[in-house]
Parts: structure tokens; sequence; C-alpha cells
């Protein structure tokens, strides 16, 4: 799992730190609409990844492992081999990360459902029209209920199941028309379903909560969500409508609110920068958007994969036939190489024999044959009974591995002949 996250990590700050470089180009020559929907390559990338990774092994059926070899390069374990990082410890760092990251999404629950505790459904004014149906009629036939708070500053959209405007208690004070225009952005919101994917785009985020540019692109992407909620909206309206959208985009600017579990209208950050996208024209063709995320995602997933293969392919070859019949290591704990053979320059390998039980665990671990004699033994047993397989049907008794110590790799063009005793 560790080799897995780390692997995503790396790409994930690949395609993020280039889509965040790219950043402003890429709105300029792509509109808002296609922008914002660029990022769903990302969680098609590592949900494409997820399912090439673990779904060939959870449909295969389980049956006693080939022997299997493993190297171990003293290069990957320094002298001092007590100061290295345990994977059961990562393992239990990263879940921390995402129990609080789960705690803080319980927090912002309950203070939403404090908020519409004190709500009170918003009254018009009776020279004010009907809400949202001016602008955009083709889109809403009907106005999801309007809650009105005094403990909000700016309009939200909120609610998965029974979703709610909620505006805060001075929106009597906007016009006609700004008033209009606020619910038909917090409409459109709830049209595209930005709730649901805001909660995607959460839960990436919590699960590599530990990579900043993670951070930094899911920021990037709720700006974008709102670039191009703007952008639907004042599509249709003239210079003077624009300019009182402006207005009340400033009147709730001071007072960003970027949550999970609703969306964000007034975001001081981007003030400028959405009241710039206003003058421009932004194209939306549904064909591009799916063309363009789908050749983004696959070309992260052909990298991705590349990745991982080039990663593998040092114990391919050997690994093949146990892979093949659904025995797979879901974490390896590399041994620790011994000093007293790093010292001594000293190389050697360990047989061992093994029971898989169903749930993925390793017992009944002994030593078939080992040089030099003793030297590697425990280093190898205390790494194979930390190792995790996925679960089968049945398990496996009587797998075997090779532990091979290694003080140098070999040359990669160097030709290599195995020669053995008859």
């Amino acid at each position: 799992m560790i080799n897995w996250l780390m692997q995503q990590s790396i790409l994930l700050s690949l395609v993020c730190a280039l889509i965040l470089l790219c950043h402003k180009p890429l709105l300029k020559q792509l509109g808002a609409h296609h922008m914002y929907s660029l990022w769903l390559a990302i969680p098609f990338m590592i949900f494409g990844s997820l399912v090439l990774q673990f779904l060939p092994n959870l449909l295969a059926e389980s049956k006693v492992a080939s022997f299997e070899y493993y190297r171990v390069l003293a290069s990957l374990a320094v002298k001092d081999n007590d100061s290295l990082v345990s994977t059961p410890l990562l393992v239990s760092l990263w879940a921390v990360g995402i129990a609080v990251m789960a705690i803080l999404l319980l927090i912002q629950h309950s203070y939403l459902k404090r908020i519409l505790r004190s709500s009170k459904p918003f009254k018009q004014e009776e020279n004010h029209g009907v809400l949202g149906k001016q602008l955009l009629p083709s889109l809403f036939t009907k106005t999801l209920p309007i809650m009105q708070s005094p403990n909000i500053s700016s309009p939200m959209l909120t609610g998965v199941l029974t979703p709610k405007i909620i505006v805060p208690a001075d929106f009597h004070k906007l016009s006609s028309s700004q008033q209009e225009s606020v619910v038909a952005h917090e409409l459109y919101h709830h049209e595209r379903g930005d709730i649901i994917t805001n909660l995607l785009a959460y839960t990436l985020l919590a699960i590599f909560w530990f990579n900043p540019l993670s951070w930094l692109a899911y920021r990037r992407f709720r700006d974008d969500q709102e670039l191009a909620c703007d952008a639907q909206i004042t599509s249709a309206m003239n210079t003077h409508d624009k300019i009182a959208y402006s207005h009340a985009l400033l009147a709730y600017s001071q007072h960003a609110q970027m949550g999970m579990l609703h969306t964000h209208y007034g975001n001081k950050n981007i003030l400028k920068e959405r009241i710039m996208q206003m003058k421009k024209q932004h194209g939306k063709s549904t064909l591009a958007l799916i063309g363009m995320t789908l050749s983004l995602g696959l070309a992260s997933l052909v990298l991705n994969q590349q990745v991982q293969a080039g990663d593998h392919q040092a114990s391919l070859n050997e690994s093949a036939k146990m892979h093949a019949k659904g025995i797979h290591p879901l974490t390896r704990v590399e041994p620790k190489y011994p000093i007293a053979a790093v010292k001594a320059n000293q190389n050697g390998y360990v047989q061992l024999k093994f029971d898989i039980s169903k749930s993925g665990r390793v017992s009944n671990i002994t030593v078939i044959k080992s040089s030099p004699t003793g030297i590697f033994d425990k280093s190898a047993v205390e790494a194979l009974t930390q190792w995790v397989y996925n679960e089968s049907k049945q398990g496996a008794k009587g797998s075997q591995v090779q532990l091979d110590y290694v003080i140098d790799e070999p040359t990669a063009n160097l030709e290599r002949i195995k020669v053995t005793a008859h």
C-alpha cells in the first residue's frame, strides 16, 4: 500500500505541478469551463490506477504460491539501519492524517447543522421577481429552498440529499438583479453537482494529505469551480448586469469560507481574477470537455503504468507465475542489511518457506537454506513476518521466497550467466 501511495503521489505531483504552472495560459486558451473540467483527469488517473492495480488480484483464484525471488540491496539499507522508519509506522502516520481529515469533515458538518437550525425561510420583497428564472430559464424548473441565517457572511449551497441555498442576514440589501444572479450562481453549483465533486476532491486530498502540491491543487480546483460558475451565469448578461454582479461579489468577498460541504460564493483571494474573467467569452463544448479530460487522464494513467512497470521490472520474471495464480504481496517490508555483512562486503541469500492465511498474513516461517549460514537468517525472517498478501478464499500453504542480499547491483548492460552445481 505504501509503495502504491508513493507512486501515485509522485504522479499526482507531476500532474498538479503541470496544471498549476501552466494555469494562466491554459485558462486563457481553454476558458473557465474547460479549465475546471481538466481537474477531472486527476481522479480518473488515481481510481483507474487503483482498479488496474488491485482488481486482477481480487478476481484471481487463490492457489499455492510459486517460488519467488526478492533482491535486497545494501545500498537501500544505510549502515545505521535502526534509524530507518518502518513501514508499520508510516502506515500509522498516514492513517492518523486521514483520521484528522475525517474529523475536520465532521466538525464542518456539525457547523452547517447549527447554521441550518438557526435559519429561516428567506422572504422576498414584493418588487423582487422570481429568483433564478430570469437569467437561466432553460436550466432550472424550480428554485431550491432559500434559507436566511444571521450566522453566515456569504451565500452558500449546502446539502447532498436535501440541498439548500443559505443567504446572509443582509441579503435583502442587494438589488433584485443581484439577488437573482447570486441565487442563479448557487443553483448552477447544484445543477452541476459541485457538492459531490467537492467531496470527491476532499477524499483524494485526505488520501494524499502528506503531499503539499495536493493542497495547492485543491485550492486552485475550488477557485476554478467558482470561475466556471461565474462564466455560466454572466454569459447572458449585459455590461450593466455584469457590473451589478461584480458589486455583489465585492460585497461578500471579505469573508471567504471554503468548506468541503458547501460552496463559497465570497472569495476575496480571487476577486480580481473573477471580475477580469467576466470580460471574456468562455466556450463550452461537452465533447471537448470529455475529450480533453480523458486525454490527460489516459496520458497520466499510461505514465502511471510505465512507472509501476519500471519499479517491478527487476522481479517481474521471477514472480510472474506467483502473481498469475492470485498471490500478490500488498506490503513488502525491506529487510535490514546486517551491519557486519555490509562492513565485510558480504553477499548472500536466504530461502524461506511460509504459509499465507486467508487474510493475507504470513505465518509458520522456516529457513530452507541460507548462505552464508546464519548471517542473514534473522533479518529475513523479521522482514517476512511483516509482509502482507492479498486476501484469498483458501490462503496458501508452503509458499517459498528467496531473499538475495547484494552489496552492489550489477551493471544493467553487463551480461549475466547463472552457474549451478549439478
